[in-house]
């Protein structure tokens, strides 16, 4: 049964009123004023509300005001004395559903009220229905939040047994990968890029040398200069890792990464030979990271040396093979006084390998091979290969 309330400070006409509408079967509450209306509200609901306009203490319109700033679907029905357009206009504005003129006529009154906890209905539904699509739409956002990131799992899955197949390679090279992406996050973090970026650089510099996986394995493990045709192989990594992603939807972002990160800042680099910005960012930043743990690390030609020999190469390499404001990055925030082979061992042993901060448990990558000699008498020189 709907329930109405009935609001006239004339009790002959409310009582009338509240009378003929139990005797169409609905349930009525009377309040002599707007006050009392209001009261009655807080703690009762209603289908819908009848209210005179002209009221001591608390006129129809002021009831109405107040009552639709904390209620507006319950429709209220203004019974006003006068045909005076300025008032239907009032109580129009102010959110009543419909409006009678005294005197009452049951059926108009009947009808109106009818119309009203129609609309109600209605409303309320709708209301039903908004929040019912809402709820949906959050299941739906959360169904799909938890399928991206299980795809991306299986991604990152995939790329980890490729890196894996290649880090096994060479024992020497254990970790390299993970050490140059915990340093290129430090430096991408320091240059305030933001967290796609950050994820990019992440990604792509634990898997820069992907494309090694084509490369033989007595050319990765050589212990002397390579024959040119050797370093031809070597140099065609960055372009083979950079295709074994570029396809993947999640993943290809960090081609870029993987395929320019042996370019040179001044010049002359690899695969393009393209230089200064032409360069992407994130290939520079990895670039420097991939050089320091290559130097910092042992290798089958050579033991590992110093950070502080590693920033000399750094600082020669400014402008010239590096990009100088991230070496001054590195450099300045003395970047090379952290413990990078420490952290990546704790890391590896906690097994924690997650997509945003992944640690490969046998790490391996094979970025310093030695560069063929033009002379016996030219030394060695760093090529983060």
């Amino acid at each position: 049964m709907s329930r109405i309330l009935v609001v006239d400070d004339e009790p002959e006409l409310r009582e009338f009123v509240a009378m003929s509408l139990e005797l169409n079967e609905y349930e009525t509450v009377e309040a002599e004023n707007g006050k009392k209306a209001l009261e009655i509200l807080k703690s009762e609901d209603f289908d819908c509300i009848v209210s005179d306009v002209e009221m001591p203490e608390m006129t129809g319109p002021e009831f109405l005001k107040k009552f639709r700033e904390i209620n507006k679907v319950i429709p209220v029905i203004m019974l006003t004395g006068v045909k005076a357009l300025n008032t239907v206009v009032e109580v129009m504005k102010l959110g009543a559903q419909d409006y009678l003129v005294k005197p009452i006529n049951i059926d108009e009154l009947l009808i109106a009220v009818r119309k009203s906890i129609e609309f109600k209905r209605l409303k309320d539904q709708n209301i039903r229905l908004q929040k019912e699509n809402e709820r949906y739409q959050h299941h739906l956002e959360d169904m799909v939040e938890k399928r991206s990131i299980q795809l991306k799992d299986a991604l990152f899955g995939s790329l980890i047994i490729i890196a894996s197949a290649i880090e096994a390679k060479d024992e020497y090279t254990k970790g390299h990968s993970n050490r140059v992406r915990l340093i290129s996050l430090d430096i991408g973090k320091l240059m305030n890029l933001d967290n796609k970026e950050l994820q990019v650089l992440e990604y792509g510099a634990m898997m820069h040398d992907v494309g090694k996986i084509g490369v033989k394995d007595a050319i990765l493990q050589k212990n002397k200069s390579l024959t040119e045709e050797e370093f031809d192989s070597i140099m065609s990594h960055p372009a083979v890792g950079a295709n074994i992603v570029k396809n993947i939807s999640f993943f290809g972002p960090m081609a870029d990464c993987i395929k320019y990160h042996h370019e040179k800042f001044g010049g002359g680099g690899y695969p393009d030979g393209i230089k200064g910005e032409r360069i992407p960012l994130l290939a520079r930043i990895v670039a420097v990271a991939d050089t320091y743990d290559a130097i910092t690390t042992t290798r089958p030609y050579r033991k590992e040396k110093t950070s502080n020999e590693a920033v000399q190469v750094l600082l020669e390499g400014r402008g010239t093979q590096f990009d100088p404001y991230i070496v001054d990055v590195f450099v300045n925030n003395r970047l090379y006084e952290k413990d990078y082979i420490s952290k990546d061992k704790i890391e590896s042993e906690a097994g924690m390998i997650k997509p945003s901060t992944i640690i490969l448990d046998d790490e391996k990558s094979f970025d310093e091979i030695i560069k063929p000699k033009k002379n016996n008498d030219e030394p060695y020189i760093y090529d983060e290969l």
